[in-house]
């Protein structure tokens, strides 16, 4: 089975799942250098975070030059925050594919509406 996320192919039919607080920068760089050419997704991000511009949130989009494809999954109960943090990771060019987080069923994440919640 081939997945495509548009015209990058991954080496194999799998994603390292995001995680908060663990999937970050360093963590995915040495997941490049040790299983290269697979997709490994940023951290979840609030997406009304990301639109606020709050500096943490801003520090957890951060990716590496060699990182491709870049990808980035974010949560939120608000369509129109959701909408406005796609529009600006992808008309800036910041990613390559953006996740959209429906199913967490952390209380952080549900007590806020986002994830399972939703």
């Amino acid at each position: 089975m081939e997945v495509r996320l548009g015209s990058f192919v991954p080496a194999a039919p799998v994603v390292l799942a995001p995680m908060a607080g663990v999937t970050n920068a360093p963590f995915r760089a040495l997941c490049r250098r040790f299983g290269p050419g697979l997709v490994y997704v940023n951290e979840m991000v609030m997406a009304t975070a990301l639109c606020h511009g709050n500096a943490k949130t801003e520090r957890m989009t951060t990716f590496g030059a060699d990182e491709r494809p870049r990808s980035l999954q974010l949560y939120g109960s608000d369509p129109e925050m959701m909408g406005r943090a796609v529009a600006r990771m992808c008309d800036g060019g910041f990613v390559d594919h953006i996740d959209l987080n429906f199913g967490c069923p952390a209380a952080k994440v549900t007590r806020k509406g986002g994830g399972a919640a939703v």
